[in-house]
């Protein structure tokens, strides 16, 4: 049974995780890097205060870009892994926690690709098990 609807399903999620994390860390925040560094305060103590949250917004978000890029390059591979004429259980399982842990974070491209994705690979693994017990069979 061919898996290439799950594997392109799963390499357009992964893209978009490199895609946004990419931007997360080149955009979004080099633009509170320099908000922080472009703040003007009336004394040192409030203006080192602002600079230390935007310094920590900075690494946080810088953080979850590379996060973002990990957990894509991460799937990419393991959609390029899925074997047809196989049933894959650790993949679908994984491929739908991150499209869970996608929907809580309000990525929602992302989460739909991998649950489809995800759904779509257990469903072929049905079959393929019923296929492999009736060859077993008819033996």
């Amino acid at each position: 049974m061919n898996r290439k609807l799950e594997r392109r399903l799963i390499i357009i999620g992964s893209i978009w995780q490199m895609t946004t994390g990419l931007l997360t860390i080149f955009v979004y925040a080099s633009f509170i890097k320099n908000e922080g560094l472009n703040s003007s305060f009336d004394t040192f103590a409030k203006l080192e205060a602002a600079q230390s949250i935007f310094g920590s917004l900075y690494i946080f978000s810088v953080s979850f870009g590379m996060l973002f890029v990990l957990l894509g390059v991460i799937n990419f591979i393991l959609a390029r892994g899925l074997k047809d004429d196989k049933a894959e259980t650790k993949k679908p399982v994984w491929f739908i926690v991150i499209g869970l842990a996608s929907y809580f974070v309000m990525d929602i491209l992302a989460s739909l690709m991998f649950l489809s994705g995800g759904i779509l690979a257990f469903a072929k693994n049905k079959s393929i098990v019923k296929i492999e017990n009736y060859h077993l069979q008819n033996q």
